[in-house]
């Protein structure tokens, strides 16, 4: 629409808001206008709607992240626990730590280390240390709160994610936009009938936008842009190889547990063919004594 700025599809809730109260005041206290008020006040109640659902899925994310940082502290609690009770080199350490130290395995925030930790209640309950052993129940309810936790926080995120995106929000500036582009054709037909002169409709709306920055701004923006995402690389680099040090733990501990089991079955099948040979030997030589 000539004149007037068209909202994009991803212009912010508060950036809408500032626009359509901007327009909405003017339009009800301009003597001329006052009949279009009543289209202003049929939409405020989608702007408000819009806020509340926005702040209400903010709060649902913020309370999701909490749960995920108080589950995160009672597993690292957990490991401090166990790395303070367990034998050092023992096969159940090597079982629960690999090669991994306890600052290591509680640096995810979940992730990783609750991957880890959801198996431990299994090898802690077959712990020979009473303590350890009555831990095995306690860390399975934090793993089960961390995996809740984490859920929750994912499932609020993309919730949020899809209000921006494809929901509400979205769905709002189009139809805030259709009635900007509505207001302005009444106004210059305002305009042209009583003579206002250039730029009175235009005047209604704002021009400003904090969605359009000037050159420099942008040129700012993109230095301080590039800088997070140097550092974010960095970032996601050191977590990459801490995700595959936890791993390769993983899988080490799994196959330490397989070779574990192996070794038993075979201890196990010994043991029974001793016990048999010793019977065949005994059967052997009661036959030769009663012959």
């Amino acid at each position: 629409m000539t004149g007037v700025k068209t909202l994009p599809d991803t212009a912010t809730t508060p950036t809408g808001e500032t626009h359509f109260r901007f327009t909405a005041v003017r339009i009800r206290r301009n003597p001329h206008t006052q009949a279009l008020a009543a289209e202003v006040d049929a939409f405020e109640p989608r702007i408000e709607a819009a806020i509340a659902e926005e702040r209400n899925l903010l709060a649902a994310e913020a309370s999701a992240v909490a749960a995920v940082q108080f589950a995160d502290h009672d597993l690292d609690d957990s490991v401090d626990f166990v790395w303070a009770n367990v034998e050092k080199g023992s096969l159940l350490a090597q079982r629960l730590f690999g090669d991994l130290r306890p600052s290591e395995l509680k640096r995810p925030t979940l992730g990783g280390q609750l991957d880890i930790m959801k198996t431990w209640p299994e090898a802690l309950a077959e712990a020979n240390k009473g303590v350890l052993k009555d831990h095995a129940p306690v860390v399975a309810a934090r793993a089960q709160a961390g995996m809740q936790a984490a859920d929750e926080k994912k499932n609020a995120t993309q919730k949020l994610v899809d209000f921006r995106t494809i929901g509400t929000r979205v769905k709002l500036n189009q139809d805030h936009n259709k009635l900007r582009k509505s207001l302005y054709g009444k106004l210059g037909e305002i305009q042209h009938e009583h003579k206002l002169g250039a730029g009175w409709a235009e005047s209604f709306f704002l021009q400003d936008s904090a969605e359009e920055p000037t050159l420099s701004q942008l040129d700012k923006k993109i230095g301080a842009a590039t800088a997070e995402l140097d550092a974010l690389k960095k970032q996601r680099e050191a977590l990459a190889a801490q995700e595959a040090k936890i791993a390769a733990q993983r899988a080490q501990a799994a196959q330490q547990e397989k070779k574990a089991k192996l070794e038993a079955l075979q201890k196990l099948k010994a043991e029974l063919a001793a016990q048999e040979a010793a019977l065949l030997s005994e059967l052997s030589e009661t036959d030769a004594t009663n012959s």
